[in-house]
């Protein structure tokens, strides 16, 4: 089971049904969607079955997304979540987004750098991946921050990051 994490300014936890509204607010939001893989605009339905999905992805042990809540409002401000775990290779795709309004204050990079030691520390994860856009620059400068690298023989966008006891510190 995934336990909360509590960051100084979020709190990571299980996304739920009430995230919903502001999931959906999040998602549609043009700067978000841009370099996103999903089409637009999505309605409520949408997004009740792709949280629907993600909470049957958690127990079936294939993925995880969990909700950005800010510490002071507790409004969700964007997810970060594994896709695509394999068991047997030891590895995840990492995907995350985050409402414009809170860009440019190294919240994501909180985010990730927590959330990465967590995905260390327990669960069975040696090698995490992240398909990011080619023209998505701040997605590039976060995971170089991160210790991503991009992987030429690898698929078009795919970096790469092998896990290690400094991430789990």
């Amino acid at each position: 089971m995934f336990k909360t994490i509590k960051l100084p300014r979020v709190t990571l936890r299980l996304i739920t049904h009430k995230h919903g509204a502001a999931l959906l607010t999040i998602l549609n939001n043009p700067l978000v969607y841009e370099f996103n893989d999903y089409k637009t605009p999505l309605n409520k339905e949408h997004v009740k079955q792709l949280i629907q999905d993600d909470i049957s992805s958690y127990y079936q042990g294939e993925g995880v997304r969990l909700a950005i809540e800010h510490n002071m409002s507790g409004d969700l401000i964007g997810t970060c979540g594994l896709y695509n775990i394999n068991n047997q290779t030891k590895t995840a795709y990492l995907g995350f987004e985050l409402d414009p309004f809170y860009w440019q204050q190294g919240l994501m990079h909180e985010v990730l750098k927590g959330f990465v030691s967590e995905i260390h520390r327990s669960l069975n994860i040696d090698h995490l991946y992240a398909e990011i856009h080619g023209k998505n620059v701040r997605c590039y400068n976060l995971l170089t921050k991160l210790g991503f690298v991009f992987n030429q023989q690898l698929n078009n966008g795919v970096w790469h990051k092998q896990l290690t006891k400094m991430d789990g510190a």
